[in-house]
């Protein structure tokens, strides 16, 4: 187990869990995101997946993958449901979703990493995968106590919506910063 003690930002795995360890023998994590969802999630003039999303999406595998944070498959999502590619195992994690009645009966979604007006945004894993679930869980609370989310902020919000904004955004300490 890494990222924890006097390293505050280095990558957290833990290969006990077997959930953790598949996608990690695996080699990619995937992740899917709305699809031109600017600022969160959007293709820049390169066609290189930017924005706030994504960078939490890099750290991800950067934390499940021990620091390689190139490997992981972005799938864009476009006009589809989140939860059915989790059922269908086309991703490990969804992003950009706020908690729904029917996602919450059918996935499982984790502590909120934003928000977005009234509702929290949080990742979802498929229903039952317990193990993803209390990870991410971990590794949110442990990018919180670090500022990561600040720090992705400051990187991807910004130059949109100035600092003013920030404190409808980030989430702090397990919670929504009032």
């Amino acid at each position: 187990m890494t990222g924890q003690g006097e390293y505050p930002d280095a990558p957290f795995n833990d290969h006990a869990l077997a959930a953790v360890h598949r996608i990690h023998l695996r080699g990619v994590v995937r992740i899917n995101d709305p699809a031109d969802n600017a600022p969160f999630s959007y293709q820049n003039d390169k066609g290189v997946w930017q924005g706030y999303d994504v960078y939490f999406a890099r750290r991800i595998a950067k934390e499940i993958l021990d620091g390689k944070p190139k490997c992981f498959h972005f799938v864009p999502l476009i006009g589809e449901d989140c939860v059915e590619q989790l059922e269908q195992d086309q991703v490990d994690i969804a992003l950009g979703f706020s908690p729904g009645p029917k996602q919450s009966t059918l996935a499982e979604f984790t502590l909120p990493y934003r928000k977005d007006g009234e509702n929290p945004i949080a990742p979802a894993v498929r229903k039952g995968n317990g193990e993803l679930h209390l990870w991410l869980n971990d590794v949110i609370s442990r990018r919180i106590a670090a500022g990561f989310f600040h720090k992705v902020y400051g990187a991807t919000l910004t130059p949109v919506y100035g600092n003013v904004v920030s404190e409808t955004v980030v989430i702090e300490r397990g919670g929504v910063r009032k």
